[in-house]
């Protein structure tokens, strides 16, 4: 049970967080003990004695609501426990019952009023006694029929769907997903001197709900608690909605004595693990915030690690461009050259080791989450590390592969250009494509995950793939768009197997590098210049050269392939005798530099192959900017 110790503990330390709202750097907020996160759709508006003031829809993206809750409700899948003070309109309306044909239909109502009234006759605290007043003498559902919430149609039932095209659909058909019936419900109560009225924001009735559920829990024996080794008033129902908000999956859970769970093996459940109530909550609430704040999430897996005392690693799943971003200055411009982006990346990893080093305890603990069933959530992998070398790791991963790359801003709305390793979810679909379907997505994801944890090369099938899809420059039309979302994603990965093996391969060409596969390269990347340089320039975004046709056979047999491209290239090398015929010296420079046979041989080229295509192609591209500023330059000096 140590990652429900750790999790445990994570609350203890960040406690004093909980129930507070509008911290910089949270994107969900940490829910106190007793207390689970839910989105609701309407919030009604009370005044002072309990008399409705306003009712509305919420718009979805503030529908998060932090509600008290019991141990029966916080794990409810059909039992009629209600929560403690917001809830569903079948538990606060007494006019449910009009709405629905069903015999029991007044019991999750009246649960709810009587274990209200308890709250209230316990603890005087006003606002729960104006909300305990307006359930108990106001009919809910007509009262938000009246307010133009919900809506009845001319046989006098509530509409579950709006069909009127002819009129705008109201908002509560667009917030409500499903049964209008189960609308989520939060209260707002206005008193005078009293500055929050929302009651879900309020940390004054959090600990006012706390104290009263002490009362309540008090009673109930203590037993050993298996995650912490204390003695607490244990329980057998744990929360859920870990993943988001609505998810029915629990991470613990035990069937009933119908089921024959314990047949043959224990007489109950508690013979099998024994959990406090309040360990239940400290972890399931910390491991919920922590995986929405900072959790990477795909279609319902969740990679998640985090740091103790107040430590936040580096994330995963970040591309070198994002990751040092989170570490650079407000206002600070990216770095513009290799250098400079391999220093960004120095100081943004020196600033967490900082963080690390002063803490008491530099640990990571790393966790995969996925469930196979609704209601079934499963530890996929879970690991403990030294804070350092979870760094140490990050480092190496962005370092080894670091390679020329293509970002995108969304925040500027433009392109960039990065030296480092493209995000995982980019490199998946660099090897499938960008349609790879969800399930394959989320089993590539953890490979590249436990590769990067581990230190470990990436997965070489993998690799193949992507070199394969690189060679075929038909999967993608545009030479831009393939370079991008392929070309540049293999040279990362190529890059750092090799570097791994104490090689040294950058984006910058050598010169010097005699290996037969990166000639080859550097070879087709002169021959595509030198037939794009006579393209006009609407064929530059539409014309393949012959290069690029024939690169997919080329590295599978470069020597005869060679002899056909440059046949194909005669008139082009023509043309450019012009211009001086820069690209058929460099051909034969490069040719010079082949080893005996190497040149005549048809054995296949390796990954190798693209980067040397990748480093002429820069090289070039670099020296037609050069050329370009130097003509600027002598332009400026003529006027």
């Amino acid at each position: 049970m140590s990652w429900m110790e750790q999790l445990v503990e994570t609350y203890d330390e960040n406690e004093r967080f909980a129930g507070r709202g509008g911290i910089d750097g949270m994107k969900a907020l940490l829910p106190p003990v007793g207390h689970i996160i839910q989105n609701a759709q309407i919030e009604i508006t009370l005044n002072a004695d309990g008399e409705l003031i306003q009712a509305e829809v919420i718009p979805k993206e503030h529908q998060s609501t932090l509600i008290p809750c019991t141990p029966g409700s916080a794990s409810r899948t059909g039992n009629p426990a209600p929560h403690a003070l917001h809830d569903n309109l079948s538990f606060i309306a007494k006019d449910y019952c009009i709405f629905v044909n069903s015999k029991d239909s007044e019991k999750p109502y009246i649960a709810y009023k009587e274990q209200l009234g308890i709250w209230v006759a316990s603890n005087p605290n006003l606002k729960v006694q104006a909300v305990y007043r307006y359930i108990s003498s106001h009919d809910v559902i007509h009262d938000l029929i009246e307010k133009k919430v919900l809506f009845q149609d001319t046989a006098g039932k509530l509409l579950e769907k709006w069909t009127d095209k002819e009129t705008p659909k109201p908002l509560i058909f667009s917030a409500v997903s499903g049964d209008i019936l189960k609308a989520m419900v939060r209260f707002r109560v206005v008193m005078d001197g009293d500055d929050c009225p929302e009651l879900w924001n309020d940390t004054c009735l959090q600990k006012d709900y706390q104290t009263f559920f002490q009362q309540q829990f008090s009673q109930t024996e203590e037993q050993l608690c298996y995650a912490t080794g204390k003695k607490l008033p244990p329980t057998d129902k744990h929360g859920k909605g870990i993943r988001f908000p609505g998810d029915g999956a629990k991470i613990i859970s035990s069937n009933d004595m119908t089921g024959f769970t314990f047949r043959g093996r224990f007489a109950d459940a508690d013979e099998c693990i024994s959990i406090g109530y309040e360990s239940s909550q400290k972890a399931m609430n910390a491991l919920m915030w922590l995986a929405r704040n900072q959790g990477y999430t795909h279609d319902g897996r969740v990679f998640l690690a985090w740091g103790r005392c107040g430590q936040t690693p580096p994330s995963v799943f970040d591309d070198t461009a994002r990751l040092t971003r989170r570490r650079r200055p407000a206002g600070t411009e990216r770095p513009s050259s290799l250098k400079g982006w391999a220093e960004s990346l120095t100081k943004a990893l020196a600033g967490y080791q900082h963080e690390f080093k002063q803490a008491e305890m530099s640990q990571v603990n790393v966790m995969i989450l996925d469930a196979a069933t609704k209601g079934r959530l499963s530890i996929c992998y879970y690991s403990e590390m030294a804070g350092e070398d979870f760094i140490e790791r990050i480092e190496r991963w962005h370092s080894l592969g670091r390679w020329r790359q293509h970002g995108y801003d969304s925040d500027k709305d433009e392109s960039f250009v990065y030296f480092g390793v493209p995000a995982p979810k980019r490199l998946v679909e660099a090897c499938h494509g960008v349609s790879v379907g969800d399930s394959q997505m989320k089993l590539e994801l953890e490979r590249i995950f436990h590769a990067i944890l581990q230190g470990m090369p990436f997965p070489v099938d993998m690799e193949r793939m992507l070199i394969g899809r690189a060679v075929k420059r038909a999967v993608c039309d545009a030479y831009y768009g393939w370079r991008r979302q392929i070309l540049e994603p293999a040279c990362s990965i190529i890059a750092r197997r090799l570097n791994h093996k104490k090689e040294e391969y950058t984006v910058a060409l050598d010169e010097t590098k005699d290996d037969r596969s990166y000639l080859f390269g550097r070879l087709i990347a002169v021959a595509d210049q030198m037939e794009r340089a006579t393209f006009s320039r609407d064929e530059m975004g539409s014309r393949t050269t012959n290069a690029m046709r024939y690169m997919e056979i080329f590295s599978s047999r470069p020597a005869s392939t060679w002899l056909t491209l440059q046949k194909k290239l005669l008139p082009y090398q023509q043309k450019r005798e012009m211009y001086g015929g820069k690209e058929r010296k460099l051909i034969s420079k490069i040719g010079s530099m082949f080893h005996d046979d190497d040149f005549l041989s048809d054995r296949p080229l390796d990954g190798k192959f693209l980067l040397g295509y990748y480093c002429q192609q820069y090289a070039m591209e670099l020296e037609r900017e050069e050329n370009r500023k130097k003509k600027e330059a002598l332009q400026e000096e003529e006027v």
